[in-house]
């Protein structure tokens, strides 16, 4: 087992992930989320181009579909067996996003026919998403973390007590922060596999903060009148190997995952990988810490308040 003084080094931990969440602050403010089809409403245009586009083809689609349609960040994407594509697009009257119109479809497939020396019949299928479904689908993406956060909270306060359920939540918000970070950053469209992916963290790591709380709660009862700061040191030692262990096994499965799997596994996968990095580190290191800040803070409140004796 090791020894290590995780609540004296628990400033340092704060530290890094508030800098990392004022960092995605700042590129949200400044470049925004990069909303999928799914969020903006659209039209998703599939074509068969023969053969497998390179990342530079792949780039002048995207100017192309962004110079005629107008759409900021059009998303290019291989399907299937790579040589066909999904160009998920839109258009701009004043600050409404539209789906393209036959005009503008028209248009933008005829550029691309014309590139790559296509037929009518390559245009496989297109569809249109309203505004009004994305709206809808936005709102209640939002509210389907809000509800599972807020049960989970619940669950936990009858479980275990009040202070470790707010911090456990508190440790799913620093989660959900950091995957959208790397979103944001990186400007990856985020769509409604990504809404299922969160879902699926958010369980994942709440799982792996009851391991630690639990056993928080049995050593308390064990140990009797140990100093806090070490009670929580020692539980956390005794279940760092298993959080670890637990992590690995499940990111080597999403490695292979995203490297071997197709496009739409692809974007399963990422915010999963990405979730289950920061859940495993909130769980030892901020949920915890939160915790123990919180615990610290009320005894010593009690003391405080104890009437002195003459």
């Amino acid at each position: 087992m090791t020894k290590i003084d995780f609540m004296g080094k628990r400033k340092y931990f704060y530290i890094v992930s508030i800098l990392v969440m004022v960092i995605g602050l700042i590129s949200y403010f400044v470049q925004g989320l990069n909303y999928d089809i799914d969020f903006t409403g659209g039209t998703v245009l599939e074509i068969n181009l023969h053969k497998v586009p390179t990342a530079q083809e792949i780039s002048e689609l995207e100017k192309l579909t962004k110079q005629i349609t107008g759409t900021q960040t059009p998303i290019v994407r291989k399907v299937e067996d790579g040589k066909k594509i999904m160009i998920n697009a839109h258009e701009v009257h004043g600050k409404k996003k539209t789906e393209l119109s036959k005009e503008t479809r028209d248009k933008l497939f005829g550029e691309i026919a014309k590139k790559y020396n296509l037929k009518k019949e390559d245009l496989i299928s297109y569809q249109n998403v309203g505004a009004t479904i994305s709206s809808e689908l936005k709102s209640q993406a939002i509210w389907a973390v809000v509800i599972a956060s807020i049960l989970m909270l619940i669950y936990i306060a009858i479980r275990f007590e009040f202070r470790f359920g707010t911090t456990a939540v508190a440790a799913l918000i620093h989660d959900l922060l950091i995957v959208l970070t790397v979103y944001t950053l990186f400007k990856i469209p985020l769509n409604s596999t990504f809404i299922a992916a969160i879902l699926t963290v958010l369980g994942y790591s709440i799982n792996d903060t009851i391991v630690v709380f639990d056993r928080i709660r049995e050593n308390r009862r064990i140990a009797g009148k140990m100093e806090l700061k070490d009670l929580v040191n020692l539980s956390m030692n005794q279940t760092i190997g298993r959080s670890i262990a637990t992590a690995m096994s499940v990111i080597i499965v999403l490695v292979v995952l995203y490297i071997m799997g197709v496009q739409a596994i692809k974007e399963f996968a990422f915010p999963l990988l990405i979730g289950v990095i920061s859940g495993t580190y909130s769980s030892i290191f901020i949920a915890t810490a939160l915790w123990f800040d919180w615990e610290l803070t009320t005894r010593k409140k009690k003391l405080q308040a104890k009437p002195k004796r003459a």
